[in-house]
């Protein structure tokens, strides 16, 4: 199947897709990779990738549904200058978010609740989306918390709906079991990562996109 003309795609979320690092002095999001690997892999398709990411932001309780629903769609005219009609602004949307919620003493089912809520408002207005799974931090020392991480990961990765893909970054950027001396090239503070950790963020998801839109796949679940 031929690779698209166009791909729009928008980065959504908090901390960790503005690329936060450095104390937020510094930014590197995943985004800028992610870019080079779609050019790379498809040098005959135009991308557009933006960002749209609040550090702290929650799901429960915060701005994320303020935030996108601004970005859903945008009216283009057909016709008569009266006559309007809503297409879709971008084609994806990747979306993680539900690390600070869980963070905020939420639970995985009622954070899991809530991201339903914005992935069908972006399925429902004809984009797809590519849901990133929560990213590990230095707290999954603790079973408590790295039990909760896990079960709303695994919530997100059992999730099925028409338009809605996954990208599992966690086995790409983990910090449980990464070795030492890689972790502090990879990891920031426990929580955010340092621009080797975001290229490896960008990488994983650029290969589930991939693997997606080269498979001509859009929907349904791969």
């Amino acid at each position: 199947m031929s690779p698209p003309s166009h791909l729009r795609i928008l980065c959504f979320g908090a901390s960790i897709t503005a690329g936060f690092h450095s104390f937020g002095l510094a930014h590197h999001p995943y985004a800028k990779r992610l870019t080079h690997r779609l050019q790379t892999s498809l040098p005959s398709t135009k991308i557009d990738v933006e960002i749209d990411a609040l550090p702290g932001d929650r799901v429960i309780g915060g701005r994320y549904l303020e935030r996108l629903t601004p970005h859903l769609h945008s009216t283009i005219s057909t016709g008569p200058a009266s006559a309007k009609a809503a297409t879709p602004r971008y084609d994806w949307i990747i979306l993680q978010a539900g690390g600070n919620d869980l963070s905020n003493e939420q639970t995985p089912q009622a954070t899991y609740t809530a991201l339903q809520t914005l992935w069908r408002l972006c399925l429902s207005n004809g984009i797809t989306v590519l849901a990133l799974a929560v990213t590990e931090t230095s707290h999954h020392q603790n079973p408590r918390t790295r039990a909760r991480y896990e079960e709303l990961n695994a919530w997100i990765k059992a999730h099925e709906e028409e338009g809605f893909f996954v990208a599992d970054v966690c086995t790409a950027v983990p910090w449980v079991g990464m070795e030492e001396g890689e972790r502090r090239r990879v990891w920031d503070d426990g929580l955010h990562l340092r621009p080797r950790g975001y290229d490896m963020l960008g990488d994983a998801v650029a290969e589930r996109l991939l693997e997606v839109v080269e498979a001509g796949r859009v929907r349904g679940k791969l």
